[in-house]
């Protein structure tokens, strides 16, 4: 697997304060490490973040339509029902962060890494992954529709119930994660890397019957 970048960060950012430094007439924010605090975004479009840091903040609203995300890490933050819908994300990591219900909708997200989080319900509906990897994550019963996949990781996620409807697994790795149920078409299973546990569920998926 192509090695996934992680974020470019200085060692050292100088705190601001949010409400402070976003200019709304010209939503561009860089440079700075924003922490410990409340943020309401409702509907902000072409907002970009770039070379920055946000930690232990609670996204009361987060709806960044069309957003551009650069080398940022969200470290501890709750961002719950968020949308970031056609939006692009480079060098972005997630740490330990609640994202229960997120939308990345028609999104392109390269060299993005989820740690730890939990996704549960999450969308990613006609987003577009190069390089992406969620490692420990929580995200039963999420949405992977019409999703084009290149080097994306699966590492000891709890799947259970999620969707890949018109989503080809070709070389997804799924062997360490776990899952109760899965959904997704029999033409896209090919190509999918499982364990022999998974292998017997998916055999029944097709209507195979094993015996011994």
């Amino acid at each position: 697997m192509k090695k996934i970048l992680p974020p470019k960060l200085p060692l050292n950012l100088p705190e601001a304060d949010f409400e402070a430094v976003l200019d709304y007439e010209d939503p561009v924010l860089e440079h700075v490490l924003i922490q410990d605090c409340t943020i309401h975004l409702d509907s902000l479009r072409n907002v970009e973040f770039k070379n920055m840091i946000f930690k232990n903040v609670f996204f009361e609203q987060f709806s960044v339509p069309n957003a551009y995300f650069k080398d940022v890490l969200f470290d501890h933050c709750q961002c719950i029902n968020a949308q970031i819908d056609e939006s692009a994300l480079k060098r972005v990591e997630f740490r330990q962060c609640r994202m229960n219900g997120i939308s990345f909708g028609d999104s392109f997200l390269e060299d993005v890494q989820f740690n730890q989080s939990m996704l549960d319900l999450s969308g990613f509906a006609y987003a577009k992954h190069k390089n992406v990897r969620f490692t420990s994550c929580q995200m039963k019963e999420s949405d992977f529709y019409e999703n084009k996949l290149k080097n994306i990781q699966f590492d000891e996620c709890d799947m259970s119930g999620i969707r890949f409807s018109n989503t080809s697994l070709n070389g997804v790795d799924l062997r360490t994660s776990t899952f109760e149920k899965i959904v997704v078409n029999t033409q896209d299973i090919k190509g999918a890397i499982v364990n022999r546990e998974q292998a017997l569920g998916f055999m029944q998926l097709l209507g195979l019957v094993v015996e011994d």
